[in-house]
């Protein structure tokens, strides 16, 4: 395949139900290949392969009209494949209007990797009257390659009535003023204005887009809607968004924790286990100490990364939530009955950076005060609060920021959580902090 750093846009033509659809890489010097077509009976196969990705990764994108979609609820599905490299795979869909973008969902809730085999995705988004344009595709997180098959977009039939735009906004609003962390920033006057009698005859998903501004009006920068579909799908499932790693070198033990995206607990407990199990069996080897990577660490559910380092962490309280009021509710990993390893004095060296991001944050908040720990990197994302999830009419819910994470000395970190040890991109942390641990035994 022959590599570019430029655009790459492959027409696809589907004859005379609609017009060409072109797909083109996210990123320079990423390279699509594709063959079919998304609005045909059998879908389009795509292949993506790229050397560098972005902040938000890579991928392919298109764009259609959105003419023949407006009012509806459409779906995208499709087989995803990760080939290559550490990345998460996911789809995506968004309807943009003449100011922007007006509604957004993806699978990324329920990533793919390499060490999945081929996944089905599916997605649904309600397209609102305004949009002009659909614009959808796949995404890679990190260097590597992707593969989808039978990717699919088409419009669904209505949904079973579920009540007004009108009602479900005004649940929504109620909602968020009540439980907000950021509620007191909120001009709520303003936002009830959106309550309008135009809402009361028009679908539920009318509401969507106000209430994705509602949340904006909050300025946490974490809040989100998830649609009645990627609502499933997150209580359906707890998947990691990149393989554990763990392994021993010069008595240095090193583990990467990956976030893991849904909040089914069967599907969670297994993570936490081998988690807990792939420190626990390098326990006697890594006699230098730890090095726990969570730089790739993106967040979703914490306990099942908390319960998985308990190892390390220790029977003890290590952070807690802090809501708006000030009250605080201590955590403490659950034990595993599979896994008993105490490797609570080993010295750690944390890795974290601006990937390490929402219960990525937590997990690093969880070793601070922790004796013999240090933190090597660049400072994290700065979304370090704490999400709770409240269920709508339409089925849809709202992921909504009610707190702050603390450390076991009730300090939070609003701006991110700083490393001890500065080291640049270009430097190389796991053995800069390997060193920090073998002086350590010195």
């Amino acid at each position: 395949m022959r590599r570019t750093g430029c655009l790459l846009a492959l027409v696809l033509w589907s004859g005379a139900a609609h017009a060409a659809v072109s797909w083109a890489p996210m990123h320079p010097t990423s390279v699509v290949q594709a063959s079919g077509d998304p609005l045909g009976p059998d879908g389009a196969a795509l292949a993506l392969s790229t050397e560098t990705a972005g902040p938000s990764g890579s991928g392919a994108i298109t764009s259609l009209d959105a003419t023949a979609f407006r009012g509806r609820e459409v779906e995208l599905s499709g087989m995803l494949e990760v080939t290559q490299g550490v990345g998460a795979a996911a789809l995506w869909l968004r309807a943009d209007g003449p100011g922007g973008r007006l509604a957004f969902s993806s699978t990324g809730s329920r990533p793919v990797t390499l060490q999945n085999s081929a996944q089905p995705r599916t997605l649904q988004l309600y397209i609102p009257p305004s949009a002009t344009h659909l614009k959808f595709g796949i995404t890679l997180q990190a260097p590597g390659a992707l593969r989808a098959s039978a990717l699919r977009l088409k419009a669904l039939d209505a949904a079973p009535d579920t009540g007004s735009a009108y009602t479900l906004l005004d649940t929504a609003i109620s909602t968020i003023r009540a439980h907000a962390l950021h509620t007191g920033q909120v001009d709520w006057a303003a936002q009830s204005r959106r309550l309008t009698p135009a809402l009361k005859d028009a679908p539920p998903q009318e509401a969507h887009a106000h209430i994705d501004a509602v949340l904006e009006a909050l300025g946490d920068g974490h809040s989100a809607l998830l649609p009645r579909r990627a609502a499933a799908d997150y209580r359906a499932d707890a998947v990691a968004t990149q393989p554990i790693e763990a392994h021993v070198r010069d008595d240095v033990g090193y583990v990467r924790v990956p976030g893991v995206r849904g909040s089914d607990r069967e599907a969670g407990r297994v993570f936490s286990t081998a988690l807990c199990q792939a420190i626990a069996s390098h326990g006697a080897a890594a006699s230098s100490g730890w090095i726990v990577d969570l730089r790739g660490n993106g967040g979703g559910a914490m306990w099942p990364m908390l319960a998985g380092l308990r190892p390390l962490l220790g029977d003890v309280h290590i952070g807690a939530f802090k809501d708006r009021a000030g009250a605080s509710s201590a955590w403490k990993p659950r034990p595993i009955d599979a896994c008993s390893a105490d490797l609570a004095r080993s010295p750690v060296a944390v890795l974290i950076g601006p990937g390490t991001a929402s219960s990525g944050e937590a997990v690093a908040i969880a070793f601070k005060g922790r004796v013999m720990t240090r933190f090597f990197g660049q400072t994290t994302a700065g979304l370090a609060t704490s999400n709770q999830t409240f269920p709508l009419p339409d089925g849809s819910v709202l992921m909504l920021t009610t707190a702050v994470f603390a450390d076991r000395a009730g300090q939070a970190y609003p701006d991110g959580v700083p490393p001890e040890v500065p080291v640049e991109a270009s430097q190389d942390a796991i053995d800069i902090a390997a060193d920090w641990l073998k002086s350590q035994r010195r």
